[in-house]
């Protein structure tokens, strides 16, 4: 997955079914604030994640949000993927190496593994719904991609 195609499809989905911010604006975190992320959530966060919230800072996807790193986290980040992560290993929803990065009104809840990092830094992505966790895609950049090209699978 290219991410100059990604790109594309960004800007040709942008207003429709892609609201995400850009690199003016406040959202894109600092590398400190992306430091204390990965050292709260344990690991190193993949390059196709990075370039997503230095890019665009955070956003929807067909109205599912993806969760960011937020300028400053609080309580009230329930958006951050930092938040969301700890909160759901917290609770036993996730597993300890699983990185929340999106869920739906479905009860479904996407997650980067790395546990099983490829020798690019990337994490494959899964789809866990209740007890069920499957492969979705072999990294953030492609799970943009479908999710933004094939909002049903």
């Amino acid at each position: 997955m290219r991410l100059d195609d990604l790109d594309l499809l960004i800007e040709e989905y942008n207003g429709d079914a892609v609201e995400f911010g850009d690199s003016n604006c406040d959202l894109s975190p600092t590398e400190e604030r992306i430091r204390e992320t990965e050292c709260l959530i344990g690991c190193k966060l993949p390059p196709s994640y990075l370039w997503f919230v230095k890019k665009y800072g955070g956003g929807e996807v067909y109205g599912e949000e993806i969760y960011s790193i937020y300028p400053v986290l609080s309580e009230q980040s329930i958006g951050d993927v930092s938040y969301q992560t700890k909160w759901s290993r917290d609770r036993g929803l996730v597993e300890n190496s699983d990185v929340v990065i999106c869920s739906n009104d479905f009860g479904e809840t996407f997650v980067l593994d790395s546990a099983s990092p490829g020798e690019d830094g990337e994490y494959p992505v899964y789809l866990k719904a209740g007890a069920s966790k499957k492969e979705y895609a072999t990294s953030f950049g492609e799970f943009l991609y479908k999710r933004i090209s094939n909002p049903e699978g």
